[in-house]
C-alpha cells in the first residue's frame, strides 16, 4: 500500500508544471521555517543587568542586626562566577611534564599561593611542570593510569566589581554577557564615586526564564575574600577558644545521652522484675539530635557578598534575591541577610533598597541570533531529480 502511494505521488509530481512545483517547494520551506520560528519564540530570552553596592548611609545607622549567620544552600543553583575565575584546565595540566625533583630548586617568581598550587619555573624550558606526588608503580591498577593533578586555581583575595563574559557567541544555557552588553556602566561609575560607598558587583547575564516551580536561581559572590580570617559561621580561624568550647559542649552532650540511656535500661529492668508490661521506647528520631539540612552545600569560600538571584516568569517577571553581606563590626564579623521579592517590568530600572545593601536591576528582552538558513539544503533533493530548474 505504501509503495502504491509513493509511486502515485511521484507520478503526480512528474506531471505538475514547473511553476506549481516551485510554489510547492516554497510552501514546504515556509511551513518548516514557521515551525522553527514558533519553537524559538516559545523560549523567550532576557538580559539581566545587576548592580550591587553598599549604601553610604549604612555607617550611620543605629539599627541593630543579629550576628547569627543565615546559611544559604547552593544545592539547586547554577554558578557563573566560579567558572569564570576557576576554569577547567585539566586537559592543559595533563599535557605538562612532571617536575624534575633532582634538579636545583628554581628561583620563585610568583606569590606563595601560586607556588603552592603548581611548581612554576623561570622563563626558560620547561616553563611549567606538575609537582603533585604520583602514586608508586605498585599502587597502580591500570595499564595507563591518569596523573594526579590539582586543577583548581586559587581564588584571589578580592574580586573586581565588574564581571563580564569573554565571548560574543550565544549559548543555549545561561551565560555571562560580554562587555558590549553593559548598558548601566555610567550609573555604576557614579555609584562607585560616592563617598563611603562600595560597588560590589556589576554584571550582565542572559537566560530564558521559566515558571517559578521550574526556575533555578543563580549564585553570585563578590567583594573581599574573608576565608583566611573567618569560617562560614563567622568564627575567627585564629581563635581556639571557640573550638575548645565546642569540644566541651560535645562532651557534656555525650555524657547526658549516656546517662539517659542507663536510666532507660534501669526503668525497663524494674518493670520486668515487677512483671509489668514493658512500655515502648521513645521514638529514636526524638532522642537523636536533628542535623539541620542547612549545614550541607555551603560555599567553600567566605565572601563579602554571597547569595542567590532567582528570575521566573509567570505572566509577569518576578525577582527573588537572598544575599548575605559580611561587614566588620565592633564585636567582630557581622553577617546581614537581605531577602527581597519584586515583580519587575522588562526595560525599566528597579531599585531594591536596604539599609546595608542596594541593588539596581534592569531586565531587557534579548533576541538570540537566528540560525543560518538551510533553505538551499532542503530544496537540494528536488534539484537533483531535475524537477526544479
Amino acid at each position: 500500500m505504501k509503495k502504491i502511494l509513493v509511486h502515485s505521488l511521484k507520478a503526480v509530481t512528474n506531471t505538475m508544471p514547473v511553476m506549481v512545483k516551485t510554489g510547492l517547494a516554497a510552501l514546504l520551506l515556509s511551513v518548516s521555517s514557521l515551525a522553527a520560528a514558533n519553537t524559538s519564540a516559545a523560549e523567550r530570552w532576557f538580559e539581566v543587568e545587576l548592580i550591587v553596592f553598599s549604601p553610604a548611609r549604612s555607617a550611620d545607622l543605629k539599627e541593630q542586626f543579629d550576628n547569627e549567620v543565615t546559611p544559604i544552600r547552593l544545592s539547586n543553583s547554577f554558578d557563573l562566577v566560579t567558572t569564570h575565575y576557576q576554569p577547567d584546565i585539566s586537559s592543559l595540566l595533563r599535557a605538562l611534564p612532571l617536575c624534575d625533583t633532582t634538579a636545583a630548586a628554581p628561583v620563585p617568581l610568583l606569590p606563595a599561593v601560586l607556588r603552592s598550587w603548581q611548581q612554576w619555573q623561570p622563563p626558560f624550558h620547561p616553563i611549567l611542570c606538575l609537582s603533585e606526588v604520583q602514586p608508586p608503580a605498585w599502587h597502580r591498577v591500570t595499564l595507563f593510569p591518569e596523573r594526579l593533578v590539582n586543577n583548581q586555581l586559587p581564588m584571589p583575595d578580592s574580586l573586581p566589581a565588574q564581571l563580564a563574559g569573554k565571548s560574543e557567541q550565544h549559548q543555549p544555557v545561561p551565560y555571562l554577557a560580554p562587555r558590549s552588553a553593559f548598558a548601566l556602566t555610567e550609573l555604576a561609575t557614579k555609584i562607585s564615586r560616592q563617598p563611603n560607598q562600595t560597588l560590589l558587583l556589576h554584571t550582565v547575564w542572559r537566560q530564558a526564564p521559566v515558571t517559578e516551580k521550574l526556575a533555578v536561581p543563580s549564585r553570585w559572590f563578590a567583594g573581599a575574600n574573608y576565608s583566611e580570617l573567618t569560617d562560614y559561621w563567622g568564627r575567627d580561624r585564629n581563635q581556639t577558644a571557640t573550638d575548645n568550647a565546642a569540644a566541651t559542649a560535645l562532651t557534656l552532650f555525650q555524657n547526658e545521652q549516656q546517662h539517659d540511656l542507663f536510666s532507660t535500661i534501669d526503668t525497663l529492668l524494674d518493670q520486668l522484675n515487677a512483671a509489668g508490661k514493658l512500655e515502648p521506647l521513645p521514638d529514636q528520631q526524638q532522642q537523636l539530635p536533628q542535623l539541620s539540612d542547612s549545614l550541607s552545600n555551603l560555599p567553600d569560600y567566605v565572601w563579602q557578598l554571597d547569595g542567590l538571584f532567582k528570575l521566573h516568569l509567570d505572566h509577569y517577571l518576578f525577582v527573588n534575591t537572598d544575599f548575605n553581606l559580611r561587614r566588620f563590626a565592633a564585636d567582630g564579623m557581622q553577617s546581614i541577610n537581605v531577602k527581597q521579592s519584586r515583580r519587575v517590568i522588562s526595560g525599566e530600572l528597579h531599585y531594591l533598597d536596604h539599609p546595608y545593601l542596594g541593588m539596581v536591576i534592569q531586565i531587557r528582552r534579548f533576541q538570540p541570533p537566528e540560525p543560518e538558513a538551510k533553505a538551499d539544503t532542503a530544496a537540494e533533493p528536488l534539484r537533483q531529480n531535475g524537477d526544479i530548474p
